[in-house]
């Protein structure tokens, strides 16, 4: 039996895959590693993919608005690691952004990933959201 906050919703490629062939190899190649990272951290993490806009989001379930603490934006060159309330996390001057929710990490190459404090970073964010829907 899975513990509070644990979803067993299955994770799909298919829209993932639909989103890769889109992309400039060297971004489908980036957002291929931040994926394995966010499900390598969260392993029964929720991945839903919005193909046509260029995103990924990971959540404790698929709900974008109140469920997803991460998420994968793609652009010509990079991609952004973002964290839906990143603002309420220590992350220890890894992200930008100014708004009250919303920080990012731009990714240029896989081994921006490699940051020691992203994976603490991506656990805290789930943590927060599970804490959030009153299951931590």
């Amino acid at each position: 039996m899975l513990g509070p906050g644990w979803s067993t919703v299955a994770v799909s490629t298919g829209d993932l895959d639909v989103l890769l062939t889109r992309l400039a190899p060297g971004v489908a190649d980036l957002v291929r590693a931040a994926d394995a990272l966010v499900r390598q951290v969260d392993p029964d993490v929720v991945r839903v993919v919005w193909p046509h806009q260029g995103t990924v989001g990971y959540g404790v379930g698929p709900a974008k608005n109140s469920e997803h603490y991460a998420y994968l934006a793609t652009f010509a060159r990079h991609l952004n690691l973002g964290f839906n309330h990143g603002a309420s996390l220590d992350h220890g001057g890894l992200l930008d952004g100014a708004g009250t929710a919303f920080r990012k990490l731009t990714v240029r190459r896989a081994e921006d990933l490699d940051d020691p404090r992203l994976v603490p970073l991506l656990r805290a964010a789930r943590a927060e959201r599970l804490a959030a829907l009153g299951r931590a």
